[in-house]
């Protein structure tokens, strides 16, 4: 089990003690901030995160995380504000739920037993066997036919050079280390919350948050192609991508559904 040092903004002596303990993440996330004597919304407020994300840390709920660098940036900026070293909670945090991108500081990642319910990998293997087989089988069958021409290596894929690359400073709330592919420039768009309401946010394919919203609430959100917003109140949610204010998606109460692309964000934004 992983015993996690005090970050530098561990200053008081209960933490300190509880560091030398070897817990669970979620437990050891908990008996921090408790030390503290920080709420969830002191942590919510300081990590720019909604009360909702950081109670489903605490209690390993994994699964209604966000995915991938967002779900390790939420990580390190919980355990910073609660006075854990980020990174070495967010060693211990993958250990026990190994995902798919490398560890930090290593090229590859090497998935591990973990403690956050059962992943359909069969699935996907069984879909790659039905996909490879039949590949194998016709090339096995015009391979052998006199005469048949080589197939031709697929042209190489070298990104285009107008493409503006990717600049470090636009992350999501919390930060995260782990650069996006060379070539993609993400957007990104800070969504506020005026008064209660569901929603629903898709960035890229993936839900970064499904649920209930209070008032006040901000969420940061870095897309790559396209985000979609779905809800119960579309007055209540306002939203500015790279700075511009966006425009109003509907009435107080009318349902919301919108799908913002960066080929035509523009078309969201306020008119000046």
């Amino acid at each position: 089990m992983v015993q996690w040092p005090a970050s530098p903004k561990q200053l008081d002596t209960p933490v300190a003690t509880l560091a030398q303990r070897p817990l669970h993440v979620a437990a050891r996330l908990r008996e921090a901030r408790e030390a503290r004597g920080l709420s969830y919304r002191q942590i919510a407020d300081a990590t720019k995160l909604s009360t909702r994300v950081v109670s489903a840390l605490e209690d390993g709920r994994i699964d209604v995380l966000p995915h991938g660098i967002y779900r390790r940036s939420i990580v390190r900026a919980v355990s910073s504000e609660v006075g854990l070293d980020p990174e070495q909670v967010l060693r211990a945090f993958l250990a026990e739920c190994p995902d798919e991108l490398p560890m930090p500081g290593e090229a590859t990642a090497v998935p591990g037993p973990s403690t956050c319910g059962p992943r359909p990998r069969w699935r996907r293997a069984l879909a790659m066997i039905g996909a490879v087989v039949p590949l194998l089988a016709g090339v096995a069958y015009f391979g052998s036919r006199p005469g048949a021409p080589a197939p031709e290596p697929p042209p190489a894929l070298t990104p285009s050079g107008n493409v503006e690359a990717w600049r470090p400073e636009i992350v999501p709330a919390g930060g995260f280390t782990e650069a996006p592919p060379l070539g993609v420039r993400p957007l990104t768009m800070l969504i506020t919350v005026s008064s209660p309401c569901d929603l629903r946010v898709n960035a890229d394919g993936r839900d970064v948050i499904a649920g209930r919203l209070d008032a006040g609430e901000r969420l940061e959100v870095a897309f790559a192609d396209t985000v979609e917003l779905r809800g119960d109140n579309a007055g209540a949610v306002h939203f500015s991508i790279n700075g511009r204010a966006g425009r109003l998606l509907g009435r107080p109460g009318e349902p919301l559904s919108a799908r913002v692309g960066r080929d035509d964000y523009d078309l969201y934004l306020a008119r000046r």
